[in-house]
């Protein structure tokens, strides 16, 4: 159940191992000395799927297997790569930097006698999933294993609520730490199953909430869809109702729900705070796709794809293809490192897409160029990557015009609407962060404060583009200036304080318009985040922390 927490400790490679074992109570080891005991012998041919820091793979090779591991985290892998050299495994040891859904391409059929992924199928997308178990079959070598340990939810009652009760803690931790999460492995003996295996659970462990798979292939693997059948499937005319043709996930179509008004309600306040409104990684059909029409891609954040959807839909007939951003929207996603080419890769492999059209052209949006190497798709696909237009209501033009961009296509704007609806997003989170303790403990400040970080927030993204300063600390100068300006005015002409609690005012809406500016700069597509003004805003309250418990002091105040 703690697994969750491994997202955070991947950004520490060198404390993953000890923190991993810490979380899971050491029971992570128990799995590994288990999975030795039971599978390796000397000689074995062993594919590790996700090594991380290389834990198991010393162990396996210190057994004599002959171990491939692969992860697409090049620092988890230069940690792996010490402690093979440490030990001088590196004639049994072969590490490489490789997304899962490449497995299939890169070895030959028949390579390994096992294949081993630990913590691994819980992070990939159901496609994704089927798309390396598929991989795995024709990876292994008759006789051949696939062993899978996993986080699962445990099936008994109680040892769920015992799971939720110590997940769901963990989960907001590591969201605030990191931006992402994991999900438990769901339905995983069906899919085994769907995919060809014969599949049993060899042991579990942490209250049935980490367990260990034994996956074999019978005689006779599952059938498969040839791609003759996908493909004459694309290019038939759509009947009715819709049935997607096989590797299309369902339709999306423009429409207006009970859910869509939730999310939307969801979105407008509290976007930034897990859960993310998610849409399942796959393909999708709009309107009535065929085989010559254009392919689009985009992250799997709820509201995105809704958008996307919603301008293209009645106007272009296309294939959508919602790639793993962790629920996260483009742009952020791909600067953080959620939405990448190993994402788009992997997409594009689990959707079978090379069956279903018969051009390789990929139209992302712009806004993820920061983080999605086109050329890396280009070489390890063949499939083309164009950069369409900044906004969504803009592609139906842009496919018009042969996949042509205007100047103001390519423009990041941030207009008045924007502005408001991003300070409002913002504000959902923030308002809890502050005015939650004060609603708890300072009851007679709660509406005060309320009134003034709703006034300055919503003020300060009226006047944004016109106030001085490049980003948002040196904006909340002038606002600060603005907002006691504006204090002083109103003690003046309609209510005026007592010196002291005059000096209480200054010093909180100093605060405020310096909190409002410098962490609202987040919410613009035109400054850096918000984390880069985190040490001067730890700085400022200090400072005014100190002004507040020493001015009264000196000047006598009781």
């Amino acid at each position: 159940m703690a697994t969750v927490f491994m997202k955070w400790l991947e950004t520490s490679p060198k404390d993953y191992e000890r923190g991993i074992q810490m979380l899971t109570l050491g029971r992570l080891g128990t799995l590994r000395r288990d999975l030795l005991d039971a599978y390796i012998r000397p000689g074995c041919r062993v594919l590790e799927i996700g090594c991380g820091t290389g834990a198991l793979t010393v162990m396996m090779a210190q057994r004599g297997a002959h171990v491939t591991a692969i992860d697409v985290a090049p620092a988890m892998l230069a940690e792996a790569e010490e402690k093979v050299v440490r030990r001088a495994l590196q004639s049994q040891v072969d590490l490489k930097l490789m997304d899962a859904s490449l497995i299939g391409e890169r070895f030959p059929a028949g390579s390994f006698d096992l294949i081993v992924a630990v913590l691994v199928f819980s992070e990939l997308a159901p496609d994704l999933q089927r798309h390396v178990l598929r991989a795995c079959a024709r990876l292994l070598a008759p006789g051949g294993y696939l062993l899978l340990g996993d986080e699962v939810v445990p099936g008994r009652a109680r040892r769920r609520l015992a799971y939720y009760a110590v997940r769901l803690p963990l989960s907001l931790l590591t969201w605030l730490l990191t931006r992402t999460g994991t999900t438990p492995l769901r339905d995983i003996e069906a899919m085994l199953a769907e995919t060809g295996y014969r599949a049993r659970m060899q042991a579990a462990y942490l209250g049935g909430s980490l367990v260990l798979y034994e996956a074999r292939l019978p005689g006779v693997a599952g059938a498969e869809v040839s791609s003759d059948a996908i493909r004459a499937a694309a290019q038939q005319a759509w009947p009715a109702p819709f049935v997607p043709p096989p590797g299309v996930v369902g339709r999306l179509r423009r429409r207006t729900t009970l859910r869509t008004l939730l999310v939307d309600l969801w979105a407008l306040f509290l976007r930034i705070i897990p859960p993310y409104p998610k849409v399942r990684p796959g393909l999708y059909a709009v309107g009535r796709p065929h085989a010559r029409s254009p392919v689009l891609v985009t992250g799997n954040f709820d509201l995105t794809v809704r958008r996307l959807v919603a301008a293209i839909d009645g106007r272009v007939d296309a294939w959508l293809l919602v790639a793993d951003s962790a629920g996260i929207n483009v742009w952020c996603a791909a600067g953080g490192g959620y939405f990448t080419a190993e994402k788009v890769i992997a997409a594009l492999k689990s959707s079978r897409m090379d069956e279903l059209v018969d051009h390789h052209a990929l139209i992302l949006p712009q806004l993820c160029a920061n983080g999605v190497d086109g050329w890396k798709v280009r070489q390890e696909t063949g499939w083309g990557v164009h950069w369409g237009p900044v906004r969504a209501v803009d592609v139906p033009a842009y496919l018009q015009a042969g996949r042509k961009k205007t100047d103001a296509m390519r423009w990041v704007r941030f207009p008045l609407r924007d502005r408001l609806e991003m300070v409002t997003v913002t504000l959902g989170f923030y308002g809890l962060l502050i005015l939650l303790p004060v609603l708890l403990f300072w009851r007679h400040l709660f509406w005060p404060l309320s009134a003034s970080l709703i006034g300055l927030s919503y003020f300060y993204a009226v006047v944004l583009p016109w106030l001085p300063g490049r980003d948002g600390l040196m904006k909340s100068v002038p606002l600060t200036l603005i907002a006691l300006a504006g204090l002083l005015l109103y003690t003046s002409l309609w209510n005026p304080l007592p010196v002291e609690r005059l000096f209480n005012w200054t010093l909180a809406l100093t605060g405020l318009s310096v909190f409002a500016g410098a962490e609202l700069q987040g919410m613009s597509p035109l400054m850096r985040g918000e984390q880069a003004n985190w040490g001067w805003e730890a700085v400022i309250g200090v400072v005014l922390g100190l002004i507040y418990w020493s001015a009264p002091l000196a000047m006598g105040w009781s």
